[in-house]
């Protein structure tokens, strides 16, 4: 493994946090706001792009390359490139989809203009933390940024303040913060046993885990996993630590619901990959208990799916489903499991943002979320049917969409691993998925026209642009990922080999 200073990696939180300040601060118009707002995040995409092609080019001799800064307490390796890139694509989006969609609410008197600053505002300083969470090494203070993203995403949850968006917001900080509490547990177990060992070790490094895992006892080990597994599970939406999910998801505007499933539960993952993948060859127990734990998830979060009525309420459903092939693959610690874990956690992340985001323009247009209230509005919306179901045909995993090749990793990880409850688990689940979310979407948009629907005028401009651009960029790479897989395989097979490489493993697929 190589290490090399970077002088990008600390700009990378540090361009949202000014930018924050400038929205915070500058008594600007909305034009102001939004500007400020774009320049805090694009640049910041730029630099996770930089970064990714350098990690993943790799060192001398083709070694894993880890960028560094301020003397070891940022990195960066492939994996952390990857994430600092979706999460500032992510952010950006829903920014930029919120310009028309805050500006409509406004005029229907949900947000006032303090509101929408704070709104900015909040985005803005959610995205800098998210990036401090994913390039921290010290392990304290990566869960200490994860509690301030948190706080930031759960002002956002309530930024209608009702009575009922008030109570999700409540709900996610309290579970969230709590199940943190269990991953700082975790840590003081392992730093506890470690300082007798090495008395001069001062903290726990992030890139360091991999090679305390063998040094622990078993069953101090596995109760470490415990504590790991509460955390971010709960942080990623994992049953049964998922009761924070489906209000936070129906109270929020569409676009933080977008945020929501799109990124804030990818930490439960990255967190996950960080720490218990690397006890999981050492500890089949650990395999078991991801596997039977993401098993659950993904059959009882589609049933419950299933019977929503409230649109935005059955995509909240289905992030449940589909986290738990992300843990399951995570929590296999092989090769393919790990990729196939990665790489649905980016499909997933993108299809179900641009979900959200057609559930956000439904609600532009009409008001409504009740998918009894609605029927017909492929003829009204021909745009955001289309992208509706190029989401749902990439959540379902049809061929040619990008969950088609990450769900399919992950079965061929569990059948090489001889799993086979876990396989059949997943290939009865996604039947259903495909099949509730297409069933779901021919309601909405091809089934009887409603009254509601009916008055809605035809023609002229669906939607404004800036609520328009996002949701036509992430159909795209929805569609082009499906097509052409290939372009993320050098970037999800220099992450494995980071995570795997941890460990000492044997890194070929």
């Amino acid at each position: 493994m190589t290490t090399e200073t970077s002088l990008l990696l600390p700009l990378i939180p540090f361009v949202p946090l000014l930018a924050a300040l400038f929205v915070a601060l500058g008594e600007t118009e909305e034009g102001g706001r939004q500007a400020a707002f774009v320049l805090g995040t694009v640049p910041s995409f730029v630099l996770g792009v930089i970064l990714a092609v350098q990690t993943v080019a790799g060192g001398p001799g083709g070694r894993p390359l880890i960028l560094t800064a301020w003397g070891g307490f940022l990195y960066a390796d492939v994996l952390s490139a990857l994430l600092v890139c979706c999460t500032f694509l992510v952010v950006a989006g829903v920014g930029i989809f919120s310009f028309g969609y805050l500006r409509h609410d406004a005029e229907r008197g949900l947000v006032t203009g303090a509101g929408s600053k704070l709104y900015y505002f909040l985005l803005l300083v959610f995205s800098a933390f998210m990036a401090w969470t994913l390039i921290i090494s010290h392990l304290f203070f990566m869960f200490l940024v994860i509690e301030i993203a948190t706080i930031a995403v759960s002002f956002l949850v309530a930024t209608y303040k009702t009575k009922y968006a008030l109570i999700a917001s409540f709900k996610y900080n309290l579970l969230v913060v709590m199940a943190m509490l269990f991953a700082v547990m975790g840590a003081v177990f392992i730093f506890a046993r470690m300082t007798t060992v090495d008395p001069t070790l001062s903290r726990i490094h992030v890139l360091e885990m991999g090679k305390l895992t063998s040094l622990l006892p078993a069953s101090l080990a596995l109760t470490i996993v415990a504590c790991f597994v509460c955390a971010f599970g709960t942080k990623g939406g994992m049953m049964p630590f998922h009761s924070w999910l489906p209000d936070a998801h129906s109270e929020a505007p569409a676009p933080i619901s977008a945020l929501l499933s799109g990124l804030v539960v990818v930490v439960g993952p990255f967190g996950f990959a960080r720490t218990v993948t690397l006890f999981a060859p050492h500890y089949s127990q650990v395999v078991v208990l991801a596997a039977a734990l993401g098993g659950a998830s993904i059959v009882i979060g589609i049933l419950l799916a299933l019977v929503q009525d409230d649109l935005k309420r059955l995509l909240a459903y289905s992030t449940i489903s589909q986290v738990g092939y992300v843990f399951i693959g995570i929590g296999l610690g092989t090769y393919l499991g790990v990729y196939g874990g990665l790489f649905h956690a980016v499909t997933h992340l993108l299809a179900k943002a641009l979900l959200f985001f057609c559930s956000g323009a439904i609600i532009y247009r009409l008001g409504l979320r009740r998918i009894s209230d609605l029927g017909g509005l492929s003829r009204k919306m021909p745009l955001t049917a289309a992208c509706f179901f190029a989401g749902c045909l990439s959540i379902g995993g049809l061929p040619f969409f990008a969950g088609f090749p990450s769900k399919y990793t992950i079965v061929l990880a569990l059948a090489k691993a001889q799993l086979w409850w876990a396989l059949a688990i997943t290939a009865f689940a996604g039947t259903l998925t495909l099949a509730g979310l297409v069933w779901a979407g021919y309601r909405v948009f091809w089934g009887e026209e409603s009254p509601k629907v009916a008055a809605l005028p035809a023609g002229g401009r669906e939607l404004p642009l800036s609520m328009t651009a996002p949701m036509l960029a992430l159909g795209a790479a929805v569609v082009l990922l499906g097509v052409y897989p290939q372009a993320l395989y050098p970037v999800l097979d220099g992450s494995v080999r980071s995570i795997l490489g941890l460990v000492s493993l044997e890194v070929a697929p």
